[in-house]
């Protein structure tokens, strides 16, 4: 009797400390990757809009390399954002500015580099009346 419970006792360890080494040792995934505008500009003139991206990952520390694409510029420069162990959601924030009399709509994408290729795009509409 005594040896049987050693063994359930023994087993229940090495599944714990199992567990815990892959919790620790598993590489950061992406699971879902959203764009949006929380405040639009609404018809105001010279105007900066924050463009939030939200990422949720497995919950396991790494690195996300991004970048944002804008309509109409060049890609901008490649950033990153550590996760920490525990973490399942990151929130990745680009700030446009717009000035001038008129009207756009435009598109704001994060592209997620590393570590596995992701995007998310919404449309950004600035209004100027003049």
């Amino acid at each position: 009797m005594t040896t049987v419970l050693s063994a359930l006792l023994s087993l229940a360890l090495l599944t714990a400390v199992g567990l815990w080494i892959w919790q620790r040792l598993s590489p950061l995934e992406i699971a879902d990757v959203t764009a949006s505008v929380p405040r639009p500009a609404g018809a105001r003139c010279d105007v900066t809009v924050d463009v939030v991206a939200t990422v949720r990952t497995n919950g396991s520390a790494g690195v996300i390399e991004y970048q944002w694409l804008r309509t109409g510029s060049a890609p901008g420069a490649l950033l990153t954002e550590r996760v920490g162990r525990g973490q399942r959601s990151v929130t990745l924030t680009l700030r446009w500015s717009f000035t001038g009399v008129g009207s756009t709509t435009e598109t704001a994408t994060v592209n997620i580099v590393s570590p596995a290729p992701a995007q998310a795009a919404t449309e950004v509409s600035y209004a100027c009346p003049g």
